[in-house]
């Protein structure tokens, strides 16, 4: 293990004696899937400056002072080790300088011959000043800079080029990094290329944001010593804990609200293409008038409804639970999307076939920030409510963390059901800890409970009561 750490560090001090442009490119990533990044900020610790870039731009290129080897921090006048080197007739080589003044730049050949001369009588000031060499012949060479007595050479090999001799100054400055750095100004609409100073193995750090629902979410941090270009993926993590969800929700555009015969309003939830009542049914009657008696027992041929827990209280926030022949209402069993069954639903709505509940669970897994664990089974958190639910410490269940629940809006609460008590199938009591919604396809019905990660579609009698969310037609 030491070996390795020892070859990454003279790793790092051989790249640092090349100079070269770093382009960094930035991807967001949850779940295996893309998402846009909104916008990235890169930190330079080493150096104390940070950079922002905003969508669309998600790259940041460095083309000055990358890799200065002579320009280290600690203020010396010299030039960099030049880029590439060897080269094939052009090479980039930087200057750093400590003082304002002339300088001259050489370049004699290994026989001490002066292939290429430059005076600058105009005063340079402080900085790092890149310049741009061109040479024709093949050969090795020696490069000099001299300013107010002091002097910096370094040996280049050419392997030849056709551009002629020549060193030109490429106009660009760069302020030494340990002067106070200004605040960058954020960019919008061009493509990120700074020139802040900076090194080969400068720690940075490097943090991605992306909007979804309205909500701004953040990437987890990634840095480290930085080296030549590459491409950096940020993460957004799975834990959705704390976020609020409320805002992820958005009413149907057309249909915000939904009322009832009985003149109760319910909210609505875009989701993907089907517009969802957000709320429980608690209608007492059909959208002919008809009224659904309050049950008493179960039934597989009469239609009743029933409190929650078979408490009467519980109906404003939990709705009713009805039984398969009150949710049809005399219609016959559809598996077709949309159904085409208004049942118990206000009139324009239906209740949802199974067909229409399967593409609202595929939806949901198709879904990235939906997802618990990056588990396409684990949407049940991301259709319950954070609110009413037993709890759980199973991963990913219902009942875990629940304020981490409702990524989609829909609120699923856990009314339980009615199957001649008011307890589930396992004897222990369903208010509280589970949630069944009805399909028009018999008598197929999802669930969804305190202690699981998974939202179950099954099938079982008829006389049952579960609760109902109705469809837009």
């Amino acid at each position: 293990m030491k070996k390795i750490s020892f070859i990454f560090i003279l790793l790092i001090l051989c790249i640092n004696v090349f100079a070269q442009t770093v382009t960094l490119t930035f991807t967001g990533n949850r779940c295996g899937e893309r998402v846009q990044l909104d916008s990235v900020v890169i930190t330079n610790f080493t150096r104390n400056w940070t950079e922002t870039i905003y969508w669309p731009d998600t790259v940041l290129t460095i083309t000055n002072g990358t890799g200065i080897d002579n320009y280290s921090g600690n203020g010396e006048f010299g030039l960099s080790q030049n880029n590439p080197n060897p080269f094939n007739g052009t090479t980039d080589v930087y200057l750093t300088l400590t003082n304002t003044g002339t300088v001259t730049l050489e370049i004699v050949d290994v026989n001490g011959q002066m292939v290429v001369e430059t005076f600058h009588e105009t005063s340079l000031p402080i900085g790092t000043h890149q310049f741009r060499i061109s040479l024709s012949a093949a050969g090795t060479y020696i490069m000099t800079a001299h300013q107010n007595g002091e002097k910096s050479s370094i040996k280049m090999v050419n392997h030849g080029g056709n551009n002629g001799n020549g060193i030109e100054s490429m106009d660009i400055v760069k302020t030494p990094y340990y002067e106070a750095p200004t605040t960058p100004t954020p960019k919008s609409g061009t493509r990120g290329n700074i020139t802040q100073p900076f090194n080969y193995g400068d720690w940075m750090d490097y943090v991605g944001y992306h909007t979804f629902g309205g909500v701004k979410l953040e990437s987890e941090h990634i840095g480290g010593a930085q080296g030549p270009s590459q491409t950096h993926q940020l993460s957004f993590t799975n834990d959705m804990a704390g976020i609020d969800f409320s805002s992820f929700a958005i009413s149907c555009p057309d249909a915000p609200t939904v009322t009832d015969i009985d003149g109760h309003v319910y909210n609505t939830i875009q989701i993907g293409q089907q517009c969802w009542m957000k709320e429980n049914l608690r209608t007492t009657r059909y959208a002919d008038n008809t009224i659904i008696p309050v049950g008493s027992t179960d039934s597989y041929t009469e239609p009743y409804r029933y409190a929650p827990n078979g408490d009467e209280s519980n109906v404003l926030y939990y709705g009713f639970l009805y039984n398969w022949p009150a949710v049809m209402n005399g219609a016959e069993s559809s598996n077709t999307n949309p159904s085409g069954v208004q049942g118990v639903c206000p009139t324009g709505w239906h209740v949802p076939s199974y067909a229409e509940w399967w593409q609202l669970t595929q939806y949901v897994k198709s879904i990235p920030w939906y997802l618990c664990d990056c588990n396409t089974d684990n949407i049940a958190k991301a259709l319950a409510s954070p609110t009413g639910w037993d709890n759980s410490t199973s991963t990913c269940a219902v009942g875990n963390t629940p304020s981490s629940n409702n990524a989609t809006g829909f609120s699923a609460l856990p009314a339980g059901n009615y199957n001649g008590s008011y307890s589930s199938f396992g004897g222990y009591e369903a208010f509280g800890s589970c949630a069944f919604f009805w399909s028009a396809t018999s008598p197929d019905y999802i669930s969804l409970s305190s202690g699981y990660a998974i939202a179950h579609l099954y099938y079982y009698n008829e006389s049952a009561g579960y609760s109902v969310r109705c469809l837009r037609d």
